[in-house]
C-alpha cells in the first residue's frame, strides 16, 4: 500500500509536468489588459529536482552515497487580489545501490555457523513532504499536509552543513527521524498558520490524527513560533513544541516524565556574504535511545553554532559546532553519552545548478553505549535542476 501511493504521487508529478502548458494554452486575445488578466489567472507549475552524491571516508573506510536527492513539484492559483491557492509535493530519492549482502549473525543456523542474507532496498521514492494551502496576503497563509512545522522556523536555522549538523536543536526528533510524529520537523498530519505582522513572523502548527492510542487529546502536537527582524540583518526568536501523550503511556516508557517538550530560541545575521547563527534548545522528554533491547527517553539541551563566508565569488567557507547534552539519563545509559561534533567546509559553485563541496568533522561524540564515534570526510556535488 505504501509503494502504491509513492507511485501514484510520482505519476501526478509527471502528469503535472506534462500537461502544464497543454491545459493552459497561451491566451490570444488582442488587449493588453486581457492578456494581463488571463496570465494572472493561469496556474504556475514548478517542477523541480537535485541530484546529490557524497564520497565519505570514515573510520578507514570509504563509501559513496546517495547525500539527500529531491524530486518535487510546486503549484499556485490565483482566485483574486487576495487569495492564492498553492500546494506541494516532494520525494526523496534514493538512487545509489538496488541492495546489499550482508553477514548476519542474528540469522545463524543451529550448525553454529552464520548466514549471508540479501537486505533488498527499501524503494526508490519516500515522501518528504506533501502539502495544499491558501496564501490570503495579509492575512496569512494557510496549508495542511506533511510539512515544516512552527518549530522549524527558529530551529533549523543552523542546520547548514551538507552532512554534519542539525544534531542539537531537536528538529529531527526522536533521535534519527524526520521530526514529522513530534511535530518538531517535517511535521506529519498538520496544520500550518504563518503570517508577517510588522516586524515579526508568527507561525503555529498543530498535528493531528484519527486513532491512536498513544495521544491523549484531538490535537496530538502543538508549535507555536515568534521570530523578531531588528535592523542590520539580525533575526532573533523563540519557538516551543508540545507533545500530548496519554497518560497510561507514563508508566510504561522507561524514563518518560511528562509530555514531550521542546523549546528554542535562536539569533543570526544573514548578508550575500555572510551568515552567523547561534541556536539553544532544550527538551523535556524528548528524544529516545535503544538500549539493551529497552527504549529510554531522556531529558538535554543542545547549542548550534554555524557559519557561512563567501570571501569570493563562487567560493563559500563554512564551519560551526553541534553540542547536545542528555540529561536525567537512565541507569541503562553510559553516564559520558553526548553529541560534539566541529564541522568544517569548503563549496565552490561554477554554475547556479551545480555545486561541489568538500566537508569534514572531528567529532568527539560519545554513544549511550559508550562508543566513540569516527570522525569523518567527505566531498559530493549537488545538481539542481
Amino acid at each position: 500500500m505504501k509503494n502504491r501511493t509513492i507511485y501514484t504521487l510520482l505519476i501526478l508529478y509527471v502528469l503535472f509536468f506534462c500537461s502544464a502548458g497543454s491545459l493552459y494554452p497561451q491566451n490570444t486575445d488582442t488587449k493588453d489588459s486581457s492578456k494581463s488578466r488571463a496570465n494572472f489567472f493561469k496556474p504556475e507549475v514548478y517542477p523541480w529536482g537535485r541530484i546529490k552524491f557524497m564520497m565519505i571516508e570514515s573510520n578507514n573506510n570509504i563509501g559513496i552515497t546517495d547525500a539527500g536527492s529531491r524530486l518535487g513539484v510546486k503549484v499556485n492559483q490565483n482566485l483574486n487580489n487576495d487569495i492564492t491557492l498553492f500546494g506541494g509535493i516532494e520525494l526523496s530519492m534514493f538512487i545509489t545501490s538496488g541492495g546489499d549482502f550482508r553477514v548476519s549473525p542474528d540469522n545463524s543456523s543451529n550448525t553454529g555457523y552464520i548466514n549471508i542474507v540479501n537486505v533488498p532496498n527499501s524503494g526508490v521514492f519516500g515522501l518528504r513532504k506533501g502539502y495544499v494551502g491558501a496564501d490570503f496576503k495579509k492575512y496569512g497563509r494557510v496549508s495542511i499536509g506533511k510539512q515544516y512545522g512552527a518549530y522549524y522556523e527558529v530551529a533549523g536555522v543552523t542546520d547548514i552543513s551538507e552532512n554534519n549538523s542539525g544534531y542539537a536543536s531537536y528538529v529531527y526528533s526522536p533521535d534519527g527521524s524526520d521530526g514529522g510524529s513530534t511535530g518538531t520537523g517535517r511535521a506529519s498530519n498538520s496544520i500550518l498558520y504563518k503570517n508577517t505582522i510588522y516586524n515579526f513572523d508568527v507561525a503555529v502548527s498543530g498535528q493531528f490524527k484519527l486513532s491512536e492510542k498513544e495521544f491523549s487529546k484531538v490535537i496530538n502536537s502543538f508549535g507555536a513560533s515568534l521570530i523578531y527582524k531588528f535592523p542590520f540583518n539580525i533575526n532573533a526568536g523563540i519557538a516551543c513544541n508540545e507533545v500530548f501523550l496519554s497518560p497510561d503511556l507514563e508508566s510504561h516508557l522507561r524514563g518518560l516524565k511528562s509530555n514531550p517538550l521542546y523549546s528554542s530560541i535562536g539569533i543570526n545575521y544573514s548578508t550575500e556574504k555572510l551568515f552567523f547563527g547561534v541556536t539553544y534548545a532544550y527538551q523535556e522528554s524528548g528524544d529516545l535511545e535503544q538500549v539493551k533491547d529497552s527504549t529510554v527517553m531522556y531529558s538535554g539541551y543542545g547549542i548550534e553554532i554555524a557559519a557561512i563566508w563567501k570571501p569570493f565569488n563562487r567560493w563559500s567557507i563554512l564551519g560551526g559546532v553541534n553540542y547536545k547534552q542528555p540529561q536525567n539519563v537512565d541507569e541503562l545509559i553510559n553516564k559520558g553519552f553526548k553529541r560534539l561534533v566541529y564541522f568544517y567546509g569548503l563549496q565552490f559553485q561554477p554554475f547556479v545548478n551545480l555545486t561541489f563541496y568538500l566537508e569534514g568533522a572531528y567529532d568527539r561524540s560519545v554513544t549511550s553505549t559508550g562508543d566513540g564515534i569516527p570522525s569523518n570526510i567527505s566531498s559530493g556535488v549537488k545538481f539542481i535542476f
